[in-house]
């Protein structure tokens, strides 16, 4: 089974802020997610192997959440880095608020069809390079041989998840994205919402 989930609440978050390929610390909030999270996959995946981001935000929760499955193994959990699960790079406006962006660029947001503005950010990642490096870990987490739980991102996520479920990029880029739930990518395609908002 494949498992999907965004890092714990940020600082930035908070703020209202787009971390795209900047960062922040994970807030008191942000880290009992992640904790709950892994208590929730040391049931439901104790075997599993992380793979994260190489952005701070994704590392920091995916060391809390293997804390938790050691925790109920005796032994924490195969990990590897993998640069194809960090988050869409704005560019210029990483770190930006929206009024912020909104002052520098004028309406820039609202030329684009909804959330499809930041593959259009000045310096950013365009939308093929990041559909690209997704596929590839998606068909790589496909083959995998065992149970794998992928910590990445915001937008990062609702295009794996819409890649998994074959969605059309614009209802993909429109799901959730909690930071207090993971999702389950089953073979067959089917994405499924697991609420992990209290510790099991």
């Amino acid at each position: 089974m494949l498992y999907l989930l965004r890092h714990g609440e940020t600082v930035f978050n908070i703020e209202g802020r787009y971390q795209g390929g900047c960062d922040s610390p994970l807030t008191a909030r942000g880290s009992a997610q992640a904790r709950c999270i892994g208590a929730h996959l040391a049931r439901l995946a104790p075997c599993a192997t992380l793979w994260v981001s190489p952005l701070p935000r994704a590392q920091a929760s995916a060391d809390l959440i293997a804390a938790e499955i050691a925790q109920h193994t005796g032994a924490p959990p195969a990990r590897q880095l993998r640069t194809e699960l960090r988050e869409i790079a704005l560019g210029d406006w990483d770190g930006l608020t929206r009024a912020e962006m909104e002052a520098l660029a004028p309406g820039f947001r609202k030329r684009h069809p909804r959330r499809q503005w930041m593959f259009h950010a000045p310096g950013g990642e365009p939308l093929d390079a990041v559909l690209a490096r997704l596929a590839q870990v998606h068909r790589a987490a496909r083959a995998h041989p065992g149970d794998l739980v992928l910590v990445t991102h915001a937008f990062t996520g609702r295009l794996l998840r819409g890649l998994h479920a074959g969605l059309p990029l614009e209802e993909a880029v429109t799901l959730t994205a909690p930071q207090d739930a993971f999702h389950l990518l089953a073979p067959d395609g089917r994405v499924e919402a697991i609420d992990a908002s209290a510790r099991p």
